[in-house]
């Protein structure tokens, strides 16, 4: 009985299933989850981009900087707008004081950096094991003068 039993190929490859596709489904769930990752990360990044066109003509209204951001983001409650930070730099890189500051003989630049922040929620245990409590960030800098 034991020689015929081992003789038998019937049901390998359903065994073989059974023990490859939990394996591939969590890899395809893994796949899922970093393009999700991906495309949340893309929209946070144009929506920087759209408080930054709005800081183009209001560079000092932080309020309607978040507005703008917020707009683009339709039904994305759980996001973060810091304050936008604006700053003003040499060419060499040197940070100076917007109000009077120089650069010997050239002009500061005025910089305004917006960022938007969201965390990522994993679908899978295997993601969340691998990206525990991931944000996602989108950063916009923009030059005024």
């Amino acid at each position: 009985m034991l020689a015929r039993l081992r003789a038998c190929r019937r049901g390998v490859s359903a065994l073989e299933f059974a023990l490859v596709a939990p394996v591939l489904a969590l890899m395809a769930l893994g796949g899922f989850d970093l393009g999700n990752a991906v495309l949340q990360n893309l929209r946070l990044e144009a929506a920087a981009r759209a408080g930054a066109q709005y800081a183009f003509t209001r560079p000092t209204d932080g309020a309607g900087i978040t507005a703008a951001i917020r707009a683009n983001l339709p039904g994305w409650a759980d996001i973060t707008v810091p304050d936008p930070v604006v700053a003003c730099r040499c060419e060499d890189g040197s940070t100076v004081s917007c109000t009077g500051g120089s650069c010997g003989t050239a002009a500061p630049a005025m910089y305004v950096s917006i960022e938007v922040n969201r965390p990522f929620i994993a679908s899978t245990p295997l993601t969340a094991a691998v990206f525990p409590s991931t944000v996602l960030h989108g950063h916009a800098e923009l030059r005024l003068r």
